[in-house]
């Protein structure tokens, strides 16, 4: 990319929201393609303002050479150190970073930004403890998703076994082992997790069901998954509220780590938001505004799963496994309800499981909560989203989840009988 290029009138808002060069290129599968000399697909982007982006992709065919120079990426960094230091790693497992191109300093800031691709196994994060797990693995390896910089998950079928997901983040996974451990210890429907390795970076749980609710909407397990997130909201709450001794929390395994702050997660989100669409700064602010007031004094923590959804319910018959325990903690209830129910508002075909969670979570004897407040909460942190998948039609999605936001605040959610509970109605 020349500097005439750099905050093109294409798309200048990549531009002017990571205060980069290159980020309209990276998110689009036709620059980046061009770029790379063969055709891929942009998967997810991730970007520190000013200083550094760095996008997923994965090959449009495959090649003869396995899943991982199928998948790899590329990003703009600023720092030479970073630079330096990323090359180094990446030699220590064989691996080299293509530098394609600096851009003129004065369009980037006093230092300026490269423009350098990898492989999965050359991640500037997450390569070294890619190559460290797979000294562990054989047999086959499919790579099924993959966080740049952050996490690569993997199905891994044995030479003689039977497959097994497995998942490898840039820090410690001690807290998701934990997690699991407390749902096996409350006896809720979940996955073993077990570490591979030493160093706690990897871990594997049995590759199980046949798919999973987003895939195929069942309002009857919508409905006992309310149960179970009610089971778990209520269990043992002196203990995991912190009113509990020290001792008493290890003997039952529930020393849960709190979750972030509601309010600042949101506040971060709309910062960017601005940025991108500074047309609707006075509607995130609004919203904000309210958020504050109807959910920051919120205090009472319980074990949550942090990243409820119906995609995160595993499927095998009419049986089901509640995963991905990565963000589980301590924290207000009200998350999990907020992200369930904005889940099924803003996925095509999901809007019937919606009220079957909230049937199932109140028959369990679900605890009350503002769900039009968190239902705007979780809708406005996952706006981001369709940026962050470099969707080409981002801004509308964008715009359709503040609008969604907006009317959850306003309209609350609808109760069994068809009427509307507003505000701060409960389930």
């Amino acid at each position: 990319m020349t500097a005439s290029t750099f905050g093109s009138v294409d798309d200048p808002v990549d531009t002017r929201f990571a205060m980069l060069p290159y980020i309209d290129e990276l998110r689009s599968a036709e620059g980046l393609s061009r770029r790379l000399g063969f055709a891929v697909r942009t998967r997810r982007i991730r970007v520190k303002p000013g200083r550094s982006a760095i996008v997923a992709w994965q090959r449009e065919e495959s090649g003869n050479l396995g899943e991982f120079a199928d998948w790899g990426f590329t990003a703009a960094m600023t720092s030479p150190d970073k630079l330096a230091n990323a090359r180094r790693r990446a030699a220590r497992h064989g691996q080299e970073l293509t530098v394609h191109e600096a851009a003129d300093p004065r369009s980037a800031g006093a230092t300026g930004a490269v423009l350098v691709s990898g492989s999965v196994l050359a991640d500037p994060r997450i390569g070294k403890h890619v190559a460290r797990t797979l000294d562990h693995l054989g047999g086959d390896i499919d790579i099924i998703g993959y966080n740049p910089a952050r996490r690569l998950l993997l199905k891994h079928t044995p030479v003689q076994g039977v497959p097994e997901f497995v998942r490898i983040g840039a820090e410690s996974q001690r807290h998701l082992a934990e997690a699991a451990h407390r749902w096996r210890q409350a006896q809720l429907p979940s996955l073993p997790v077990e570490f591979i390795g030493r160093r706690h970076t990897a871990t594997r749980s049995p590759w199980w069901g046949t798919g999973d609710l987003h895939g195929h909407p069942d309002p009857n397990v919508a409905e006992e998954v309310g149960v179970i997130i009610a089971e778990l909201h209520r269990g043992m709450p002196d203990l995991v509220s912190g009113r509990g001794s020290a001792a008493d929390r290890r003997a039952v395994g529930v020393d849960a780590r709190a979750v972030g702050e509601p309010i600042e997660q949101v506040e971060t989100v709309s910062r960017s938001l601005v940025r991108l669409l500074p047309e609707r700064a006075t509607d995130i602010a609004e919203l904000l505004l309210e958020l504050t007031r109807r959910i920051g004094s919120s205090r009472e923590l319980r074990e949550i799963h942090g990243d409820l959804s119906p995609d995160q319910v595993l499927l095998a018959n009419s049986d089901c496994r509640i995963i991905d325990l990565d963000r589980s903690g301590l924290g207000p209830i009200g998350m999990d309800l907020g992200r369930w129910i904005a889940a099924c508002r803003t996925n095509p075909g999901l809007d019937e499981l919606e009220q079957p969670f909230l049937d199932g979570y109140r028959s369990a004897g679900g605890e009350a909560s503002d769900l039009g407040a968190w239902t705007a909460w979780a809708l406005l942190t996952a706006a981001l989203e369709p940026w962050r998948s470099c969707s080409e039609t981002w801004r509308d999605e964008t715009m359709q989840t503040v609008d969604a936001a907006l009317s959850a605040l306003a309209g609350g959610s609808h109760s069994p009988d068809g009427g509307v509970r507003v505000g701060g109605a409960t389930p």
